[in-house]
């Protein structure tokens, strides 16, 4: 026989609502036991043998032993609203409409102040974000706002989107500026003075690596971090408010360097945001509760109370175990939607997605661009100037087209991990571009995901087989190929994500491009995402071709008139 008493709540923590206690006595079984221990929240009171658990542990406890004995419930039993009932202030006016789903995001945010926002890539978490500090401010609830950046690309990204959806602006910390206005990346010494003299913007965006940077080793096991030390410092006098950890998945080890400093940055409001599927390894949850302080125990009580340990000294993780349990309390705390969930999402969602080159790209593209500016007078006087362009695009996607000893592309690094989470979400991809020099790189890359390709280089009897490959062989994930050879008159629906390595001069060729995968047979919302490469040729295209529509007039079906010399300027980076 085993007996539940159920008690009334009285508990509230990081305005998280405990509902309902359940006392659980019961004869001694070992089995009993062990779910018990295995359980985040339990308490044991040895003189009456009662374990304490939430009543949201109740049903699964009685599912898994009602079979094998009697269960008898007692006490008050009243449905009860997990989440505090604060909605979205009537005073806050959205600069850019919000989905429905949306609108829920931010209110799970205003009533957890810690918190795992997890939609399914495309769902627009950033936007969410930025509305939740709006919320809070108007309340007066919330000072600066620190993002952190588990993938160094996503910097550039928050500043837009901040523009974007509201009137604050953002400022990554260490921006600095050439004679010349270019801006580039400071030293983490420059960082380090950016956080002691803050600007007025209300984002202070920065990347996980920049954490640990000067850091000091002060013992065998011990380190200063004299940046993440200086934000916690702020988060402690109140300057920071919030700190929202975007692709919080990245930071998996909490005994790495750039683990070790985001532990000790605590502040009022606390989120964790990822699109990957973070219950595949129950391992990439526990950084992220343990940063949100749900966690209390170590990284080691952790993987064994969920991972079936065998293999060499049962050191490796052969199975897992309990994710029913971890499900459960993963879920009180996180909120995860997927695209084929939300209804009320438009046809396509566009996306741009900016990058950083290193140093050695960086260095190769401004060599190609010093000499195409020293000899303008070839660009102005050719009958097709914007082909004279195209090494300089080149550079910004792979540098080994260009330079047999430097092989570098951050579009390429950042594809393949957005390929990587659409796989994890068993979602396809179409991925194009303009030159077969780069699909071909990105084959190798890509090697892992079984893909399809077609180029101007496929034979006409092959296309068929690889399209039939794409969207029949659930091993292919990804479809690559040239705008030319893909953009035009194929079926793709098996993915719902377009990925742009580069865009074509003309619009309506990326737009019959995009079409592959939006059409009869798509499955609901198509996101297409074009990478940029941050100040270079890239940005300015997307401004002149895409955002003002310079270039229509002299743009046909691939082919260019006479560009007139104020664009070229433009397009080359000249102050006018």
């Amino acid at each position: 026989m085993i007996d539940i008493k159920i008690d009334k709540p009285d508990k509230l923590k990081n305005n998280i609502l405990i509902t309902h206690s359940a006392y659980i006595t019961s004869q001694y079984d070992p089995e009993i036991v062990d779910y018990f221990r295995n359980l985040s929240n339990k308490y044991y009171e040895k003189d009456t043998k009662t374990w304490e658990i939430p009543i949201n542990d109740v049903v699964g406890f009685c599912n898994k032993f009602q079979k094998k004995y009697k269960i008898k419930i007692s006490g008050t039993y009243e449905r009860i609203n997990e989440e505090l009932d604060i909605n979205i202030p009537k005073s806050y006016k959205f600069k850019t409409k919000p989905f429905k789903h949306q609108e829920e995001g931010i209110k799970f945010g205003l009533n957890k102040k810690h918190f795992l926002l997890c939609d399914e890539q495309g769902l627009g978490k950033t936007k969410q974000i930025i509305d939740l500090v709006g919320c809070l401010d108007v309340e007066n609830k919330i000072n600066k706002v620190l993002i952190i950046c588990g993938v160094n690309a996503l910097k550039y990204n928050w500043q837009e989107e901040i523009k974007t959806h509201s009137n604050y602006t953002g400022y990554v910390i260490g921006t600095r500026y050439r004679k010349n206005g270019n801006m580039y990346e400071g030293s983490s010494k420059d960082k380090l003075e950016d956080l002691s003299n803050l600007p007025e913007d209300k984002f202070i965006i920065t990347n996980i690596e920049t954490l640990r940077g000067l850091a000091e080793k002060k013992s065998k096991t011990t380190y200063t971090f004299p940046i993440a030390e200086k934000i916690k410092e702020l988060c402690e006098n109140g300057t920071i408010s919030m700190i929202a950890f975007d692709e919080c998945h990245k930071a998996k080890d909490i005994t790495s360097m750039q683990g070790r400093a985001m532990k000790i940055l605590q502040s009022d409001y606390m989120v964790a945001m990822s699109g990957t599927p973070l219950m595949n390894n129950p391992l990439d949850v526990y950084f992220p509760l343990y940063w949100l302080g749900y966690e209390t125990d170590s990284m080691y009580r952790f993987k064994y109370k969920y991972c079936v340990m065998g293999g060499y000294e049962n050191r490796e993780i052969v199975g897992y175990r309990n994710l029913d349990q971890l499900s459960q309390y993963v879920n009180k705390v996180m909120i995860r939607r997927l695209k084929s969930e939300v209804l009320d999402l438009p046809e396509k969602l566009h996306q741009i997605e900016y990058v950083e080159m290193n140093a050695k790209q960086d260095v190769l593209y401004k060599e190609i661009e010093n000499d195409i500016q020293t000899h303008t007078n070839k660009l102005e006087f050719s009958n097709n100037p914007l082909s004279l362009l195209i090494r300089l695009r080149q550079a910004t996607g792979y540098t080994g087209i260009l330079s047999d000893t430097i092989h570098e592309s951050a579009k390429l690094d950042r594809m393949k991990e957005l390929v990587q989470e659409l796989a994890e979400n068993n979602q396809k991809c179409v991925i194009f571009s303009n030159w077969t020099s780069i699909t071909d790189e990105v084959m190798l890359r890509l090697n892992k995901y079984n893909p399809a390709c077609i180029t101007g280089n496929t034979k006409p009897e092959q296309r068929m087989s690889e399209i039939n490959k794409f969207q029949e062989d659930e091993s292919c994930k990804v479809i690559i190929g040239t705008i030319g050879a893909m953009g035009t008159g194929l079926t793709l629906t098996a993915a719902q994500t377009v990925i742009f390595l580069d865009s074509p001069w003309n619009r309506a060729l990326k737009d019959q491009a995009e079409d592959r995968v939006h059409r009869i047979g798509t499955k609901g919302t198509v996101n297409v995402i074009t990478l940029v490469t941050k100040n270079t040729i890239d940005e300015r295209i997307e401004d002149i071709v895409y955002k003002k529509g310079l270039l229509s007039d002299v743009v046909i079906d691939g082919e260019t008139g006479k560009v007139p010399k104020n664009i070229l300027k433009q397009l080359l980076g000249f102050n006018e």
